[in-house]
């Protein structure tokens, strides 16, 4: 009988795998006081493929303290969502749980912070129903990618969001939650969003200039965008503060945002982004510092000299280097040289700035991680530099 259980037990471990299918912790106890991180592409993450092991060795070499993992859309999830399964991208793998497996220690065994990113953008969701794009002021044309203001704010697409990134912060625990894509600007003046600015401004119509033409670029606009995204990361806080019985309030919420080169302290209201609105409901902002070819590394030391002279808390901004050189989907990739990644890195971290990134992985060639590895990593790092992982 002895033989029986124990054989029974052995089998029921089999196809329970807890190991695989039990998500494993992301948040370590401690964080560390300097955040060097590397965004991995979802394309990455989701592919069978993936050298994880490689991967871990290139961040062990370069220094790399924290890993932001690529979680999709809500129409396309790197995971089973309950909620929604037709929306894994491979129905019966956790790639999630599968790339923190692998990343989720340094070479000295201390624990990585990991964080998930979660892309606002709805295609697909907008192929199927087209009254949910954002509308251009004319009403010619509708956002292929992103919804509506209104539907942001109280429709089905900003209910989705929060459901997503209040599920993702009780699944995993991660250190953090990023939105990425998250913007309003030209294509926000459908009907619905005409009420929704009635109802949150008290105004009458949209902002106009002398000829009786909306004013686009008018600064009420800018303000109601950013009080608009401001509202949905409001609900998304509320929701992560109550998972796991209260102590998803640990989770930070972080929301990517665009710079305005010319006032870098003024964020770009006229995209939602102003930096002092939403930071009153997300924990952090992170800070597309991408110079491509035409921003240099003292532009980017501009930009955290300013955001400090205007006097905001510096520990609550990540500044994000961007690799792209060209259009984001060229084949093959082409991307900023690694002299140009590791000034702009260098530069990314002044004025206070304690969290560095740096996106996305599939643009690192070795010849970038062992930039990286001489700027952030041990001593030794250049020479242990592996074989780049697939793209």
């Amino acid at each position: 009988m002895v033989l029986a259980l124990a054989a029974a037990v052995g089998a029921a471990v089999l196809v329970a795998r807890p190991w695989q299918d039990v998500p494993p912790t992301m948040r370590p106890a401690v964080a560390p006081e300097e955040e060097r991180s590397v965004s991995v592409d979802f394309g990455i993450v989701t592919d069978p493929g993936t050298d994880w092991a490689a991967i871990d060795r290139h961040l062990d070499a370069a220094g790399a303290n924290s890993v932001d993992l690529n979680a999709g859309r809500v129409e396309f999830t790197a995971f089973d969502w309950p909620a929604h399964p037709d929306a894994a991208a491979e129905p019966g793998t956790d790639h999630l749980s599968r790339a923190a497996r692998a990343v989720r220690e340094g070479p000295d065994g201390t624990p990585r912070q990991i964080g998930l990113i979660v892309d606002a953008f709805v295609p697909e969701w907008i192929r199927a129903d087209r009254s949910i794009a954002g509308v251009a002021a004319d009403g010619s044309s509708r956002s292929p990618y992103r919804a509506s203001a209104s539907q942001l704010a109280t429709g089905e697409v900003g209910d989705r969001l929060v459901e997503y990134v209040t599920d993702l912060g009780e699944r995993y625990d991660p250190s953090r939650i990023a939105v990425t894509e998250l913007f309003l600007d030209h294509l926000s003046f459908g009907d619905d969003d005409l009420a929704l600015y009635r109802e949150m401004t008290g105004a009458d119509d949209w902002p106009r200039d002398a000829g009786g033409e909306i004013d686009e670029d008018s600064p009420e606009l800018g303000a109601w965008r950013s009080e608009v995204l401001a509202g949905l990361l409001a609900r998304m806080r509320a929701g992560l503060d109550g998972v796991r019985g209260g102590q998803g309030e640990r989770i930070e919420l972080a929301m990517d945002v665009r710079v305005d080169w010319d006032d870098p302290a003024a964020g770009v209201p006229s995209t939602g982004h102003d930096y002092e609105i939403l930071l009153r409901s997300a924990d952090r902002l992170v800070v597309w510092a991408y110079v491509g070819q035409d921003r240099t590394p003292a532009e980017v030391e501009g930009l955290t000299a300013a955001l400090e002279e205007a006097g905001y808390d510096m520990s609550r901004f990540t500044v994000s280097v961007g690799l792209w050189a060209g259009a984001a989907d060229a084949d093959p990739p082409q991307a900023i040289t690694p002299g140009r990644m590791a000034e702009t890195a260098e530069a990314a971290g002044t004025h206070g700035v304690t969290d560095v990134n740096v996106t996305p992985l599939s643009h690192l060639s070795d010849a970038h991680w062992a930039a990286f590895a001489e700027l952030w990593g041990p001593s030794s790092a250049p020479g242990s530099v592996s074989p780049s992982p697939p793209g």
